[in-house]
């Protein structure tokens, strides 16, 4: 009898390990994968600074989390999207203000020529004024150029104004 025992904890054994390589499928756990590395690739996407892929992967996770009723991740592509929208916001306002700061220089530039330095100094502070609350212009390098430049050409007219004095 001891022989035939054997024989049976052999084949239960094999059996286990047989079964052990088919992989179980379980959706919930496919569609959670699947989430993790779409919003891989959306976080990656907008660390590159492409955004129309960043948010098309957040979208699609957006989409399988609602299928899978996984409200934590649509929360999280929700802070996902503001980061984003964030980004691209900047992005277009750094863009836009380089462009209206090379105006603006060309203008201030014309002005200290026909030395109106204080009309210059308006034009600035109205420009920074405009775009103070939008994003933070010290660091646009051609706004920190502009406000370096200003402040030295008010030094200039205030010590000429007091040599004519």
């Amino acid at each position: 009898m001891k022989k035939k025992d054997k024989k049976k904890k052999v084949k239960k054994g094999k059996l286990a390990q047989e079964d052990s390589n088919i992989p179980i499928k379980n959706p919930q756990i496919e569609a959670l994968s699947k989430i993790v590395e779409l919003s891989d690739l959306a976080e990656g996407s907008l660390m590159k600074g492409v955004y129309d892929d960043a948010i098309h992967y957040s979208e699609q996770v957006i989409r399988l989390a609602i299928e899978n009723g996984v409200d934590h991740h649509i929360k999280k592509q929700e802070e996902f999207m503001k980061v984003v929208a964030e980004k691209v916001q900047k992005d277009f306002f750094v863009s836009e203000i380089n462009e209206a700061a090379s105006k603006i220089e060309m203008i201030y530039d014309v002005l200290i020529k026909a030395e109106n330095f204080n009309q210059a100094h308006e034009v600035l502070e109205a420009f920074k004024i405009h775009y103070e609350d939008k994003i933070n212009l010290g660091s646009i390098q051609i706004i920190q150029d502009l406000i370096k430049k200003d402040l030295k050409e008010r030094i200039k007219f205030k010590v000429s104004q007091q040599n004519d004095n």
